[in-house]
């Protein structure tokens, strides 16, 4: 399989062999991690606005950390898309589904929902 695609590639792409349930499992949770980063950024950009600190500076120092990086660390009106709304809620609702309560999902979800109404109430 990966000789197929190599041609199409101008990078070395990595590649994982896995199973189906895995690869889902795989995309849920990368776009539910980057919409949790999302969420976590406009939390501090909330917190900010109580204490006048500037979170454009604290994204900023942030992103410097190698472990955390820039990306995806714009306050504003929350995640949204074809992907990470749709995912997100998916890897949620499939955890229900297992019987496990994924509180922290849970509650990026709900927070991105407020994160609108705040962005409304602001206009």
């Amino acid at each position: 399989m990966q000789e197929i695609y190599r041609p199409l590639y101008l990078i070395d792409t990595p590649f994982v062999i896995t199973n189906p349930e895995t690869a889902e499992l795989i995309k849920y949770a990368c776009n539910a991690f980057l919409a949790t980063k999302i969420t976590f950024i406009n939390e501090i950009a909330n917190l900010c606005d109580k204490v006048g600190a500037d979170v454009h500076k604290i994204a900023k120092a942030m992103g410097l950390d190698g472990r955390i990086s820039p990306k995806f660390l714009h306050p504003g009106p929350g995640y949204g898309g074809s992907c990470f709304p749709k995912d997100t809620e998916a890897l949620y609702h499939f955890a229900s589904t297992c019987e496990y309560d994924f509180k922290l999902l849970k509650e990026v979800i709900s927070a991105n929902k407020r994160q609108r109404e705040l962005m409304v109430e602001k206009i």
